[in-house]
């Protein structure tokens, strides 16, 4: 994630063109970035995408209508089991995310020491989607 953001704060547009599986690392980089995240459909029209889409710049794609822009997931996978989760614990040493507390990191194996009891994971609230005309 730090290139997505060094691409930003440098005004650098990152673009992704997927012929097989979707990324969700590079859906977050190209919203950052400003850029176009596009899962080709048509093998045999990839050309035809990276003319229309990519070539393009920042400024001349203001004037184009280009594919409406995939809705980006933001939320974190924790460690222990890939899960996507929207609360969680997360290492102050690496900053690894867990869905469930440990004494002991297991990606960095530091201890946490505790005067009081643990607090409880709170269940997230439910966000409402606008609905885009």
């Amino acid at each position: 994630m730090n290139i997505f953001f060094t691409a930003q704060i440098k005004n650098i547009v990152i673009d992704a063109c997927v012929l097989e599986k979707d990324s969700g690392l590079l859906q977050q980089g190209c919203d950052i970035t400003g850029g176009q995240y596009l899962k080709v459909a048509n093998v045999a029209a990839t050309l035809q995408y990276l003319l229309w889409v990519f070539l393009p710049d920042k400024e001349c794609r203001k004037c184009l209508v280009l594919p409406p822009p995939v809705h980006v997931d933001y939320r974190a996978a924790c460690f222990c089991h890939r899960n996507l989760i929207e609360i969680g614990y997360v290492c102050s040493v690496c900053l690894s995310i867990f869905c469930t507390f440990s004494p002991i990191c297991s990606t960095c194996q530091t201890a946490f020491k505790f005067t009081g009891p643990i607090p409880p994971l709170l269940k997230a609230k439910k966000k409402k989607q606008k609905l885009g005309l």
